[in-house]
């Protein structure tokens, strides 16, 4: 079929014959390591590897550090790196509370403020009355900001002691930095910055899983 626009149909031309021998080298490769495989069978593998590939090209992954200002890191730190994806979220927010302090109070004020333009706001807290900086956080939950919180049920030593940040489904922070001064600045933190919509899925549905088992209660 005609674009209108022989240039363009060139290069469609020579796209589609080039797409077509490169797949058609796949599938043999495929019926070459698994001879018992039918034409059909080592082209569905060969989609799926195609597939697979495809998916990890789209994924970037980088270290988030928290270290001494002395250090010399080729690594963003964990505290421009938290800022930076409250600032950006569009649409939701998933985020833990371990140990929360006022050196954290600025970044509430973000949340809230993007809670109240619309963003979806998961916040997931232990122990919350054991909190001392989150009454704000308790003030403003409601329809955009859903506050959790950690219940220990039978084991009085268990924590929430995952570190997690996702933003719009598609970035997520894994860190062992607290939202605390030394977790932002004063300790020696790692954390690692997944750009990925699988992953902040997987991260997703670990919590809905939570909550639907009752592990987390959210707060009325």
């Amino acid at each position: 079929m005609s674009t209108g626009n022989l240039n363009l149909d060139l290069f469609l031309s020579e796209y589609l014959e080039s797409y077509t021998h490169e797949n058609i080298k796949r599938i043999e490769a495929v019926k070459q390591r698994y001879p018992s495989l039918n034409e059909k069978e080592a082209k569905e593998i060969s989609d799926l590897i195609l597939s697979m590939k495809e998916m990890k090209s789209k994924e970037k992954i980088s270290l988030a550090v928290t270290a001494p200002p002395t250090f010399s890191i080729k690594a963003k730190s964990t505290k421009n790196t938290v800022k930076s994806m409250v600032n950006g979220a569009k649409k939701s927010i998933l985020i833990t509370g371990y140990s929360l302090s006022e050196y954290f109070n600025d970044l509430i004020d973000i949340i809230i403020y993007k809670s109240q333009t619309g963003v979806f706001v998961e916040f997931y807290i232990n122990d919350f009355e054991s909190q001392k900086n989150v009454e704000k956080i308790n003030r403003y939950k409601g329809k955009f900001m859903r506050v959790y919180n950690y219940s220990a049920n039978n084991d009085s030593m268990s924590a929430l002691h995952a570190k997690v940040i996702s933003v719009d489904e598609k970035k997520t922070l894994i860190t062992s930095a607290n939202l605390s001064y030394h977790g932002q600045e004063g300790n020696i933190e790692l954390g690692t910055l997944i750009e990925s919509e699988q992953i902040a899925k997987q991260v997703k549905d670990v919590f809905v899983q939570l909550v639907f088992k009752k592990t987390f209660v959210e707060l009325k």
